[in-house]
């Protein structure tokens, strides 16, 4: 089947127009002037001197992360319990700030595992982590060179309007099995059903699911 590509004006061109050749016309500019991630092995990573001083990664944590970067921009991470997920975020979220490719992370996990993202965004990768619950959430900021808001599902569900407004370009979805029972049940979870919204709008330019096997 052949793919017919509109001709387009780009000096005429707008998206109340013709909403589906602009969006065409842009995704073309940005796969024409965003470099792309060619990654084969760990000699292909840019982000390494940021973070091999604090530690040194396992071969599936660097392997977790040339696979997010070969099927971006969405990918469930599932590795039994003990392995080091988030190290292995940690790496993928490095890496796309060492390519200019986001400067402001958002991550949402159960409210007991925030000081555990913190700390290992902050002492191993350099990444400032500003934990924020409820109302706080819509007034967190990172700072100008980049960082991560972390908060709980709940804060997260009840405050995503906002957030879609605050320039996140990645989501960081821990536990992700939370955001189960989508289907087959009497009554769909609140958070399930926001999240699902929030994937489906692309909302984010990146996302991470985390989760244990």
């Amino acid at each position: 089947m052949d793919l017919q590509i509109p001709k387009l004006q780009t000096k005429t061109l707008r998206l109340a127009s013709d909403p589906d050749a602009y969006k065409l016309y842009r995704a073309a500019q940005e796969w024409d002037l965003v470099e792309p991630i060619l990654i084969k092995d760990r000699q292909d990573l840019k982000s390494e001197p940021k973070w091999r001083d604090h530690i040194e990664p396992y071969h599936h944590q660097i392997k977790n992360l040339i696979t997010f970067c070969r099927r971006l921009p969405v990918i469930l991470l599932a590795d039994d319990v003990g392995l080091g997920k988030t190290i292995s975020a940690g790496l993928i979220a490095s890496e796309l700030m060492s390519r200019n490719r986001l400067s402001k992370i958002l991550v949402v996990c159960p409210k007991l595992l925030i000081p555990q993202w913190k700390e290992e965004l902050e002492t191993k990768f350099g990444v400032p982590g500003i934990t924020a619950t409820g109302k706080d959430l819509v007034e967190a900021k990172t700072p100008e060179e980049g960082g991560a808001v972390i908060t709980t599902y709940q804060s997260a569900r009840m405050y995503m309007n906002a957030l879609e407004q605050s320039g996140f370009e990645m989501l960081i979805l821990d536990e992700a099995h939370k955001l189960r029972n989508l289907y087959g049940v009497e009554q769909t979870p609140q958070v399930a059903e926001r999240f699902r919204d929030v994937l489906a709008g692309r909302i984010f330019k990146y996302v991470l699911k985390v989760r244990a096997t």
